[in-house]
């Protein structure tokens, strides 16, 4: 009886945890269906705790060393000098110390002094996000240029990560189409952040493709593909010309050869021109061109070089 007794207690405790299909990890301040995903996913890998046992409070702001530890968790940053101080300011005993040593190590934007009452802004966060993101690869991102209503009020240094996440399905503009960069960021919209970082890690990375991410855009299905014309200047020569909206004129495109095929197509090889990395370029959708000559008669098909 005994052994019946206690197969109907494990019976009833597993009942108990899965009824109603609801999650054992959940907490009960979170209530939509989509941030019990989130919160449960990020608190099974460690990356996210509760202010206590049942509560998560969704709402309650981020402060600036919560977003830094939060980030260094996400990418698995290591400090690889403990027993350094990260900032001349900060002890080497305060409880943050560790992971803002450890994102300053991987080339993350620290600010200059970390304020441990200082509420973490959407502009800083997003900005050491994207950087965290850059730690784990190259990946692959169209290149389009979001209309931020606010974008004026956005540093320009964290401007390109903006666009950047836009486009990568990571952040989203609110309602009205602004990106409110000053504003202090909750723990659910960083969880949100976090969740979405690490779901395009897991398909774009190394881990899900099991092959290296294309590092410039043009290369790949997701990369900018030009446009073709063909133009007849006699009944020899016929003109090529590729065209390619940039999100700023510090692109380029460079046509680098032209294979004539026997079916009778002309393979235009191109490349994208990367930008300047020390000029700074207005985020004003560009269109670039290239042309070439191709003899008469020959179909242009344009085709990445390396491909």
């Amino acid at each position: 009886m005994k052994h019946k007794k206690g197969l109907a207690a494990t019976l009833a405790l597993c009942v108990s945890l899965t009824a109603g299909g609801a999650s054992v990890l959940a907490f009960s301040d979170v209530k939509d269906e989509g941030q019990k995903t989130v919160v449960d996913s990020l608190k099974s890998k460690g990356i996210v705790n509760g202010v206590t046992a049942d509560l998560f409070r969704p709402d309650l702001a981020l402060s600036e060393p919560q977003g830094v530890q939060l980030i260094v968790k996400a990418f698995g940053l290591k400090n690889a000098y403990a027993a350094a101080s990260a900032q001349n300011k900060i002890s080497p005993d305060t409880w943050y110390a560790d992971a803002v040593q450890a994102a300053t190590q991987n080339g993350l934007s620290i600010p200059v002094e970390v304020n441990p009452q200082g509420k973490m802004t959407r502009e800083l966060f997003v900005t050491l996000l994207h950087e965290g993101i850059n730690t784990t690869g190259n990946y692959p991102v169209i290149m389009k240029y979001n209309l931020v209503k606010d974008e004026n009020k956005i540093g320009k240094d964290a401007v390109s990560a903006v666009q950047n996440l836009l486009n990568m399905n990571i952040i989203e503009l609110d309602k009205d189409g602004n990106f409110r960069p000053d504003q202090s960021l909750t723990r659910m919209e960083a969880a949100s952040m976090i969740f979405n970082a690490l779901e395009f890690v897991d398909k774009h990375g190394n881990g899900g493709s099991g092959e290296p991410a294309p590092i410039n855009p043009g290369e790949g299905q997701q990369g900018i593909v030009p446009s073709v014309t063909t133009t007849k200047v006699d009944d020899k020569t016929s003109k090529v010309k590729l065209s390619a909206e940039m999100p700023h004129p510090g692109y380029g495109l460079k046509i680098d050869d032209v294979k004539l095929e026997k079916d009778g197509r002309a393979i235009v090889l191109y490349s994208i021109i990367q930008p300047d990395p020390d000029m700074m370029y207005p985020m004003v959708i560009t269109n670039v061109t290239a042309e070439t000559d191709i003899p008469t008669g020959y179909t242009a098909e344009a085709q990445p070089s390396g491909k």
